[in-house]
């Protein structure tokens, strides 16, 4: 039997306790609450993947009660990686991202992913410059356009431009993506 798929407190705490702590309100806290993710307590050192994936939809129809499911997830995979951004992790990572360029930080996905699961893999196959493919096992939810959002936000960070990420397909676990984008014009090194 393959082991329980985990997300780990340190991703719990990204979304849920950095990046939407003070937005979600007292009706959002307590149906979080019911669930089994109270934000007034220490979190567990890890939560089973349906459960997080509970948490998720309470927060997208929460905080996106007007935009389709489908909408409402793909903000929260751009919040995943802005609550990222506020962990130490993230921090230096959020240095390095315009460092590593758009190419190298799709590179690093899978093992910025397994960071925050026991689970997590990515595989990708370049087409050609600025437009690869790339593969997950697992999106962290029951839509792709969580994937989408933070796959989105994470080439932003890397200095993407005009960045197009298409679901190619999706089984309801596993995603194939294709990311297209235009790089960011360099910068002059004299005034």
């Amino acid at each position: 039997m393959p082991p329980q798929k985990l997300v780990f407190a340190t991703a719990v705490e990204a979304l849920f306790v950095r990046e939407l702590g003070a937005t979600l309100s007292g009706v959002g806290r307590r149906l979080l609450r019911d669930v089994g993710l109270d934000l007034e307590r220490p979190l567990e050192v890890a939560y089973p993947l349906a459960q997080w994936k509970v948490f998720l939809h309470i927060a997208a129809q929460v905080l996106y009660p007007h935009l389709p499911s489908a909408e409402a997830h793909w903000w929260m995979g751009i919040h995943f990686v802005e609550g990222y951004l506020q962990t130490s992790m993230g921090r230096v990572l959020a240095e390095l991202a315009p460092v590593l360029g758009p190419r190298r930080m799709l590179e690093r996905i899978g093992a910025d992913l397994s960071s925050g699961n026991n689970f997590s893999e990515v595989r990708l196959v370049e087409h050609a410059p600025r437009y690869v493919e790339l593969w997950m096992n697992d999106v962290l939810d029951d839509y792709s356009s969580f994937a989408s959002g933070l796959i989105l936000r994470a080439q932003q960070m890397a200095g993407a431009r005009n960045v197009f990420v298409d679901v190619w397909s999706f089984d309801g676990t596993a995603g194939t993506f294709l990311i297209r984008w235009r790089d960011a014009p360099a910068r002059a090194l004299f005034g």
